[in-house]
């Protein structure tokens, strides 16, 4: 079936979160994200670019995402026929980096596909029809208090795995006093590169805390230190800024960097190429969990089907909205179907339709882009 896209829309959407959110650069009341729509006779198709409004994470912002796509991508996509979404990434192929970018409008064509196929997301992508465990993630926090408040409140929720924020100067005491209180937790401590391989004898030491995953413990381009560090640590280590590619994927198996890959769709440039280093990490082994950046209803329906392939066995970045933001922008909120549990829809696409009023409400600005 061919597809040949006419418009393609750009949104700002600034929405309150329900509780601040800090990690180790900053401190969050509210998040902005660029919407991407595409549309092909009357039909519309959805993505929700994972970029930040800062260059912390990594060099791209939403800022540049938004520009990357207005002057480059938008062109490339609006002069092709789409016979098959796998064919998307290819067509920017030629596009240095920017992955971010690409991705939002790779998933805004495979939430398209799917919705004139009649398709949902999740069979589209050879997933299944079934509840995905799911985890809660904790942000740093000004005191112990409201550090254990907050897990506990996930723990009765049900939640199945709590992954929290490290930094150095917030990580050995947080660790204590969570396993103090809580001592058989699946926790995962998440340090977004916040430390350097001069740290490989003091984070060996973290194995005394029973960690399901020591999450990307160095900056990304530090694949043979991590080996190092992986070496001395019967902790399993997980990379997540790391993993960009399905050559990264390669490299990592081939130094036995890490034992768990975070696998974030917008970080490795959409859908076909997490797909492709889903299927090399199941060859090799390696378990994967789908990660996120606090995704709004779109983005978070898309991890949700993603979570549903065969190699997902850890507890996935995929909590119920509620968690995270005071409305949605999709007229289906994530929620919880089990203790800890979510599952795909199963209607086309990823599942969901727009909540007009909530989008407009907390639109900051848009353009759109025609053939």
């Amino acid at each position: 079936m061919a597809v040949n896209i006419d418009t393609i829309v750009l949104r700002f959407v600034k929405m309150p979160l329900h509780r601040p959110f800090s990690n180790r650069w900053e401190r969050f009341e509210e998040w902005t994200k660029l919407i991407v729509e595409v549309q092909s006779e009357g039909r519309s198709g959805y993505g929700e670019c994972t970029a930040m409004e800062t260059p912390y994470y990594n060099y791209e912002t939403i800022e540049t995402c938004w520009l990357v796509i207005q002057r480059y991508l938008a062109p490339i996509l609006l002069d092709r026929t789409i016979d098959d979404p796998k064919q998307v990434a290819d067509f920017f192929s030629h596009i240095r980096g920017h992955y971010e970018a690409r991705a939002a409008l790779e998933c805004a064509c495979w939430d398209l596909y799917g919705r004139i196929q009649g398709v949902p997301l999740y069979q589209l992508i050879g997933g299944e029809l079934r509840p995905v465990k799911s985890g809660a993630t904790i942000g740093v926090h000004q005191s112990k208090e409201e550090l254990i408040g907050e897990i506990q409140q996930a723990l009765e929720a049900g939640y199945h795995r709590f992954k929290i924020k490290i930094k150095g100067g917030w990580d050995v005491e947080p660790l204590e006093t969570i396993r103090a209180v809580f001592p058989d937790i699946a926790l995962l401590a998440d340090a977004n590169g916040a430390y350097s391989p001069s740290d490989i004898s003091y984070l060996a030491s973290f194995d005394r805390f029973n960690l399901m995953c020591l999450e990307q413990p160095f900056p990304p381009r530090t694949l043979y230190e991590t080996a190092k560090l992986q070496a001395q640590m019967t902790t399993p280590i997980g990379l997540d800024e790391a993993v960009v590619s399905l050559e990264d994927v390669r490299q990592i198996i081939e130094l036995k960097v890490a034992r768990i890959v975070n696998l974030k769709i917008g970080r490795v440039g959409g859908i076909s190429e997490a797909l492709r280093i889903h299927d090399a990490c199941k060859e090799a082994g390696i378990p994967i969990f789908i990660g996120a950046k606090y995704e709004m209803g779109i983005g978070r329906w898309t991890n949700i089907a993603l979570a549903t392939l065969d190699n997902v066995t850890y507890p996935s970045d995929v909590s119920a909205s509620n968690r995270y933001f005071r409305q949605e922008i999709v007229n289906d909120a994530v929620e919880l179907v089990a203790p800890g549990m979510v599952q795909p829809l199963e209607k086309p696409g990823f599942g969901s339709t727009i909540c007009w009023e909530n989008l407009n409400q907390y639109m900051t600005q848009e353009a759109v882009i025609r053939r």
